[in-house]
C-alpha cells in the first residue's frame, strides 16, 4: 500500500463581522475608546458590589431577626412554663410582624419555617398579630 503525500485543504476564509454602528466613533478616535473601554468594568464591578453588598445587609438582617425570634420562642416556652407568657407573647408578636425580606432563598425557606412556628404558637394562645409567613 502506498501512501502520497496530500496537502491539506485550504480553509475557508472567516466570515468578517461589520462593527455596530455605535462603535464607529470609538473606533476612529483611540483615546475615547480606551476611556469607554477603562470604565465599562469598573462600573460593572462597582454595580456587581453595591448588589452583593445590599444582599448581604439584607441576608444579615434577616439572620438577625431570625435569632431574635428562636429566643422569644425559647422565651414564650419558658413563659408558659412558669404560667407567665403575656410578656413573652407580645414579643414574639412584635418581631413576627416585622420580619425583613432575605434576599438567600434557603435564607428566605427558613425564615418562613419560623414565621409559621411563631404563627402557630401566637395562634395556639389566642393573640391576635400580624404574621407575615412568605
Amino acid at each position: 500500500m502506498r501512501i502520497d503525500r496530500i496537502s491539506p485543504l485550504p480553509s475557508p476564509p472567516a466570515p468578517r463581522r461589520a462593527a455596530a454602528p455605535g462603535f464607529a466613533a470609538l473606533l476612529e478616535s483611540p483615546g475615547e475608546a480606551a476611556a469607554a473601554e477603562a470604565a465599562q468594568p469598573a462600573a460593572l464591578a462597582a454595580g456587581m458590589f453595591a448588589a452583593a453588598a445590599d444582599a448581604e445587609a439584607a441576608d444579615s438582617r434577616a439572620r438577625r431577626h431570625g435569632k431574635a425570634m428562636l429566643q422569644a420562642l425559647a422565651a414564650l416556652q419558658l413563659a408558659v412554663l412558669g404560667g407567665s407568657e403575656g410578656a413573652a407573647r407580645a414579643k414574639l408578636a412584635e418581631l413576627a410582624g416585622q420580619a425583613p425580606q432575605a434576599d438567600d432563598p434557603v435564607l428566605r425557606l427558613i425564615m418562613r419555617e419560623i414565621g409559621v412556628r411563631a404563627a402557630v404558637e401566637l395562634a395556639r394562645g389566642g393573640t391576635s398579630a400580624n404574621v407575615s409567613i412568605g
